[in-house]
């Protein structure tokens, strides 16, 4: 029973992976509703395979989780189901943008601090106006349209923006995936758990519409999301399975 649900499990994520089975073993109430949760999502999802064990290497190893088991399973099943070395890359590349949205929140303090953005716009020295003016050029050619708190780094961090346009605009100076695929990894890494940056889900959301996402493979992403819960589950119980047995305790 124990090695059917282990078995079910990997099938309805994609992947395989040792401590499903330890999962399936030890709480098998939580892997049958897990299990049921999955298959769920699984059904409804408007993604090929190949695209959505894309969206797993990117939430897996966005800046704010690095699981890199899971890296590791759904790199296999990516490569299983087709993924090019290339799109691969280009989803890292896509993914590696992340570690910037910890600078922005600290820009738009400073820029509260200084009156908000319009009052920069009127108060700033020449000096400072011609550098944000340059960053903003600089970005704007690079990756498109600037966000307000986009223009609040050109005035806070000039050199910032200028070197991370040319670093983020990487992976769109190639064409390994869609821009409709580029636009769903930043819909996905935006709203990890640990992350949830709304403003930045809503500007990708609008993008990916533009490039001809649906709606129904928008959900199927907001769903993947959900099935990362069970990497508690995939961390903690082959640790716990091994200290009862160290400790001579019943499971």
């Amino acid at each position: 029973m124990t090695s059917s649900l282990a078995t079910n499990l990997s099938e309805a994520l994609g992947i395989s992976h040792p401590t499903l089975s330890i999962v399936a073993e030890m709480d098998p109430p939580l892997a049958r509703e897990f299990l049921a949760m999955a298959r769920a999502v699984g059904a409804s999802n408007a993604l090929s395979p190949k695209d959505q064990s894309l969206i797993q290497i990117a939430l897996n190893a966005s800046v704010v989780h690095l699981n890199a088991e899971m890296v590791r399973a759904h790199i296999a099943s990516a490569l299983k189901q087709g993924a090019t070395a290339g799109e691969i890359r280009e989803v890292l590349q896509l993914t590696s943008v992340l570690g910037i949205h910890g600078t922005i929140p600290g820009v738009l303090i400073l820029t509260d601090a200084e009156g908000g953005l319009d009052n920069l716009r009127r108060t700033a020295s020449p000096e400072r106006q011609a550098r944000a003016e340059a960053a903003h050029q600089a970005f704007e050619s690079k990756r498109g349209a600037l966000t307000p708190a986009w223009q609040a780094c050109t005035y806070q961090v000039p050199a910032l923006v200028e070197a991370y346009a040319g670093f983020s605009g990487v992976p769109w100076s190639t064409s390994r995936l869609t821009p409709k695929m580029k636009e769903l990894v930043y819909i996905a890494i935006d709203l990890m758990p640990q992350h949830t940056h709304l403003e930045g889900t809503r500007v990708h959301m609008a993008k990916a519409r533009a490039n001809g996402a649906s709606d129904a493979e928008i959900v199927s992403i907001l769903q993947m999301i959900a099935l990362l819960g069970i990497q508690t589950h995939m961390l903690a119980l082959p640790i716990l399975k091994e200290e009862l047995e160290k400790a001579g305790l019943p499971a």
